[in-house]
């Protein structure tokens, strides 16, 4: 069974001064996830990639850095690049073009059988689902 620790709220307190206190740490000795690191020297990778490089030959280059990245790590990572581009652009594309729902359509409104009794479950992309009553 887990131990839950706890701790008096004076040293959490302390904890927080101390930390408050701490100065800040230059750039380029903070840490980055790698998914980040390739956001921020995404245009350099772009370039790289239109040369002609292969992503191993980027993991070659990492690596003469001091950066071990897998080529599992850095191709995940240049998706979601890729993906965040382009969830922009398709953001960006839509609120040019129309301007946004303010109500819900009827298409995505089930319709709702108010009558006693009433057990017809239908939602606009299915057929009518009815109980069956007869065999009891």
């Amino acid at each position: 069974m887990p131990v839950i620790r706890s701790y008096p709220r004076g040293q959490w307190e302390a904890l927080g001064r101390r930390l408050d206190a701490l100065p800040e740490k230059p750039k380029d000795q903070q840490s980055l996830k790698i998914t980040d690191g390739v956001n921020a020297i995404q245009a350099q990778m772009q370039l790289a990639r239109k040369k002609g490089y292969a992503l191993s030959e980027l993991i070659e280059q990492a690596t003469k850095e001091g950066i071990d990245v897998s080529l599992n790590s850095l191709r995940y990572a240049m998706r979601r690049m890729d993906e965040k581009r382009r969830v922009q652009r398709k953001s960006s594309e839509v609120s040019d073009k129309r301007p946004r729902r303010t109500t819900a359509s009827p298409m995505t409104q089930p319709p709702i059988d108010n009558r006693a009794g009433s057990m017809v479950i239908r939602d606009s992309f299915s057929f009518e689902i009815t109980p069956d009553v007869e065999n009891l």
